[in-house]
């Protein structure tokens, strides 16, 4: 008889940044970031983000994302993969990533940041060669919105 393996499904790990559009005064507000886990850009994903604002900011995943169909999406990144086996030691790190609700220049960015420097090394999941937490601000700016890829 013969054995075949099963290769692991893996997963692209993205960030999503979402124009937030201007404030009262007319000055940009900063872009909403996601972490989205999908097979692709033109597959639903999970989103993994805090929502609300201070002092009612809380992590809340949201399932069945299409980050193409967003008509505020900015940018995305590529950053990694992860098996879906794996998947949930992803949603593990990232339910323990702490949300700041006191200091009030903290963001959805800032949690995006810690939740990615929490998920390096993570048995399963891979990220970018050469990534580095301190540039993600910048390649995510960077980055094209993903609708010519």
């Amino acid at each position: 008889m013969f054995s075949f393996f099963k290769r692991p499904t893996a997963l692209q790990i993205y960030i999503a940044a979402y124009d937030r559009g201007v404030d009262a005064n007319g000055v940009p507000k900063p872009d909403h970031w996601a972490i989205i886990v999908s097979k692709s850009l033109s597959h639903a994903g999970t989103a993994h983000h805090v929502i609300h604002g201070h002092p009612l900011f809380e992590y809340r995943p949201r399932e069945d994302v299409y980050v193409l169909k967003s008509q505020s999406l900015a940018h995305v990144l590529n950053i990694g993969r992860v098996y879906e086996k794996d998947v949930a030691k992803l949603a593990a790190v990232f339910e323990k990533v702490e949300v700041n609700n006191v200091d009030k220049s903290w963001n959805c960015q800032d949690w995006v940041l810690e939740a990615v420097q929490g998920i390096k090394g993570v048995d399963g999941v891979s990220l970018e060669k050469g990534l580095k937490i301190e540039n993600l601000r910048e390649l995510v700016k960077a980055a094209s919105d993903g609708r010519g890829l």
